[in-house]
């Protein structure tokens, strides 16, 4: 049986830190009641979450290795839930390479690449526990890896700034609750 999906509009202001955006920290204070078991591929400074990484070394994370390095050495089913916050366009993934000294492979240029991150993602989340994306779409992690949305949240900035989408998904439990 589904249940009914949350749909939330409040405005902000931006922010390049995206957990700083105050109705995007009020919603995950509602939802990373245990921070030690939430885990973050693309934490940047700002994280709630506990288990952090941050391609960039400069970053306040615990790990500073590949998205997807990283999420591979976790162990499966231990967390509480993921935050997927990463780069929302190949300008601001550009971007982030650069900032490092780094160039962007053909590879990590590819939609693909994430695609890879939330399959990994998936196995290290524990029956019933929640995805929580950040981006300019309500894509998600989807019905094909196990999860259904329960809430969203869009944030709009005004002007010529896109606004800052916030997917909520529960992973199904193994009898598909």
């Amino acid at each position: 049986m589904e249940s009914k999906m949350i749909i939330n509009r409040i405005w902000a202001m931006p922010n390049k830190n995206t957990f700083r955006i105050k109705p995007i920290k009020e919603l995950l204070q509602k939802y990373v009641t245990t921070p030690d078991n939430w885990f973050d591929p693309f934490s940047g400074n700002n994280s709630p979450a506990t288990v952090t990484n941050d391609l960039n070394p400069l970053c306040d994370a615990v790990f500073h290795l590949d998205a997807l390095d990283f999420v591979n050495v976790l162990d499966d089913n231990l967390f509480d839930g993921v935050l997927h916050d990463p780069p929302y366009s190949l300008r601001q993934l550009k971007e982030c390479y650069n900032n490092i000294d780094r160039t962007m492979t053909f590879d990590e240029s590819k939609d693909a690449s994430f695609s890879k991150v939330k399959n990994a993602c998936t196995s290290k989340i524990k029956s019933n526990g929640f995805a929580i994306s950040c981006g300019w779409s309500t894509n998600g992690f989807g019905k094909t890896r196990g999860f259904e949305i329960v809430e969203i949240l869009l944030v709009p900035h005004g002007g010529h700034h896109n606004d800052t989408i916030v997917v909520v998904e529960k992973k199904r439990g193994f009898d598909g609750s």
